[in-house]
């Protein structure tokens, strides 16, 4: 079937109708597009999970009933204040969104399509001292730690037609320091006796004159090998994205590691406006789709004029960044998802505003119509009009 674009005023009956098609198991044929929010022009194999595919020269997901898909998410919510799960779900349709967050809460399961994070170790920059932390990725103490958290996250989940993927890692440190250690200098320390100390020392024997930086990408492969391997010991339906790459600690060598073990890059990036170049050659040089994992992005307000990932300093001029960035994103070939930083506001220990959708007493942002509106038009553009283009 030709692939064609749809209206944006079409996909505005679907975003506006709630959760009862999506929870009776029905799609919206008018508007084109399944149950799953996927365009009914893009015709593929309907494995009744998702799973990756190309229309038009252009990377898409594919739902579980086999029509062509950019996922468009909204993350965290695992900091909500209520617990109407159905109508968190009926806002983030009316707000545009055809998918949820990247934590999967348990409630979200069954109402609407998801990511899933993994976290293979505790490396991600954002953590506290007190759980931060590298591993010795080749003791066995550490792989069967590693084998049951993952078969626990993954066992539930294998059969779940919403489940788009899994990522691994959020924003992981690979070559830069925390408080002075690094990985490097951790594998150095560790005894001479011990697995991760066994394997720094030969590895040092056979190549006396390479960069120790290059030993980054061993521990990438065992890493990433071995997480591959215990998630499709469990799970053999479910895309695997990786590590939530950070724009800005993205070694190549490393990265070149992951690549046998996922299905697309996964990328928080950090530069202002979208990155063309950074984007593009990632993806040639990966010949991989990207999902955008977390996008973080906010304005000042009277009570914080300083936010966290802050790009404007309004509500109109966010509105208007924000379009820019996500339809630009979701009109690129390569990419296959976007998920947008988050649902509601959280404040810091430090005082920072991580700004959401909503306050923290629930009361909207008066934002929230131009993103609606941003969302729409992402949604039409994420779709070729014609083949090839």
């Amino acid at each position: 079937m030709t692939p064609s674009r749809i209206p944006w005023f079409l996909l505005t009956v679907l975003l506006s109708l709630g959760g009862e098609l999506c929870s009776a198991g029905q799609g919206d044929k008018a508007a084109g597009l399944d149950r799953f929010g996927g365009n009914t022009a893009l015709s593929g194999d309907a494995t009744g999970f998702f799973h990756l595919g190309k229309f038009g020269g252009r990377h898409y997901l594919i739902t579980p009933e086999g029509h062509g898909y950019r996922a468009l998410g909204i993350n965290h919510f695992h900091m909500m204040t209520s617990q109407d799960y159905d109508g968190a779900i009926g806002k983030i349709r009316d707000w545009g969104f055809n998918a949820g967050c990247y934590q999967g809460p348990r409630w979200m399961w069954d109402r609407y399509p998801y990511t899933k994070g993994i976290n293979l170790v505790p490396t991600s920059g954002w953590k506290p001292d007190s759980q931060f932390g590298f591993r010795d990725v080749f003791d066995p103490r550490f792989l069967a730690a590693l084998e049951e958290s993952i078969r626990k996250i993954v066992e539930p989940q294998r059969e779940n037609p919403n489940l788009i993927g899994y990522f691994w890692t959020d924003v992981p440190l690979w070559e830069r320091e925390r408080e002075g250690e690094s990985w490097l200098s951790f594998f150095r320390s560790l005894p001479a006796e011990s697995a991760g100390g066994t394997a720094w020392r030969t590895w040092k024997e056979k190549n006396p004159d390479a960069d120790e930086n290059d030993f980054l990408a061993v521990i990438a492969r065992q890493l990433y090998s071995q997480a591959h391997a215990m998630i499709r010991k469990v799970d053999e339906n479910h895309l695997i994205f990786g590590d939530r790459w950070h724009e800005i600690d993205m070694p190549d060598h490393v990265v070149r590691e992951s690549l046998p073990y996922v299905d697309a890059i996964a990328i928080q990036p950090t530069s202002p406006e979208f990155n063309h170049a950074f984007f593009e050659r990632v993806h040639e040089e990966t010949g991989k789709p990207i999902y955008i994992a977390d996008h973080v992005s906010s304005f000042a307000t009277e009570e914080h004029p300083v936010t966290m990932g802050q790009k404007a300093k309004n509500a109109k001029e966010y509105v208007a960044y924000y379009e820019r960035y996500v339809t630009t994103a979701l009109s690129r070939p390569y990419l296959i998802g976007f998920n947008k930083c988050q649902f509601q506001d959280q404040v810091g220990s430090d005082g920072m505003l991580k700004q959401g959708l909503l306050r923290r007493d629930e009361r909207p942002y008066p934002t929230v119509e131009g993103i609606r509106s941003a969302n729409r038009k992402a949604l039409e553009l994420a779709y070729p009009t014609a083949p090839g283009k």
